[in-house]
């Protein structure tokens, strides 16, 4: 992802027009060294100690949120920026007013607060139309305020989700496929077997013979009946016989 670019100025005292004291311009020199060698906290400290000589300098001002951003203070960084914004303004200080409102503008962008930077850029192109670097914030600022920030990694999450899906679909359709087969081979076993007991001629059912019994048959009949009933009483007599619990096993 592109970062916003910042102006990050070294400004110097002398021939500006708001009439700096000779020991501020020397400790503003003495920071802004230190601001090259990245020690914040040193130049932090010339800067504040330069305001006590000149506190209502906008340069001043902004180097000295330069060393707020070093140290990770974006508050106090931004409350520099719009203070130098504010004198510059007092004191007609174009180039002045321009680097203000673009530091506090990218501020203001890495702060999500979108509204509020492209505002200040566009004050800033009032002042120098021709800045790429304006144009080229406000046009990252616009893609983040679309969804254009990081669409692609989100982009490329939402495909694997959905390739995801589609495999748990798959899946789960060719589960259930299996399962109906499995369901078609057991019914399709079932009715070969039902067929294969209805072609078998032990299970065919035998025609019904429609002539007369005579009385000689029916009795004959009966008899085998009377004598199957007594097979069958005796059976069941012995076994209860056999199976009565025993008092006592002397």
């Amino acid at each position: 992802m592109k970062k916003f670019i910042l102006i990050s100025l070294l400004l110097g005292l002398s021939g500006c027009g708001d009439q700096p004291h000779l020991k501020a311009i020397a400790v503003n020199r003495e920071g802004n060294k230190l601001l090259e060698k990245q020690n914040f906290q040193a130049a932090n400290d010339k800067y504040i100690e330069a305001l006590r000589y000149n506190p209502f300098l906008s340069r001043l001002h902004s180097n000295l949120g330069l060393t707020f951003e070093g140290l990770q203070q974006a508050d106090k960084a931004q409350q520099s920026y719009a203070e130098a914004g504010r004198l510059a303004e007092l004191n007609r200080d174009q180039d002045m007013k321009f680097v203000a409102r673009f530091n506090e503008a990218q501020l203001l962008g890495k702060a999500k607060k979108v509204d509020e930077a492209i505002a200040l850029y566009q004050k800033a192109l009032e002042i120098v139309p021709s800045s790429n670097e304006t144009k080229t914030n406000i046009e990252l600022l616009i893609q983040q305020q679309q969804g254009g920030g990081g669409g692609q990694g989100d982009k490329k999450e939402d495909q694997k989700d959905q390739k995801g899906d589609q495999q748990q679909q798959g899946q789960q359709g060719d589960q259930n496929q299996e399962q109906d087969k499995k369901d078609q081979d057991g019914k399709d076993g079932q009715e070969q077997k039902d067929k294969q007991y209805q072609d078998s001629p032990k299970y065919k059912p035998r025609p019904f013979a429609g002539k007369e019994l005579s009385e000689g048959d029916v009795k004959k009949i009966l008899g085998e009946i009377k004598q199957q009933e007594g097979k069958i009483r005796s059976d069941y007599n012995r076994k209860e016989s056999k199976e009565q619990p025993r008092d006592k096993d002397w």
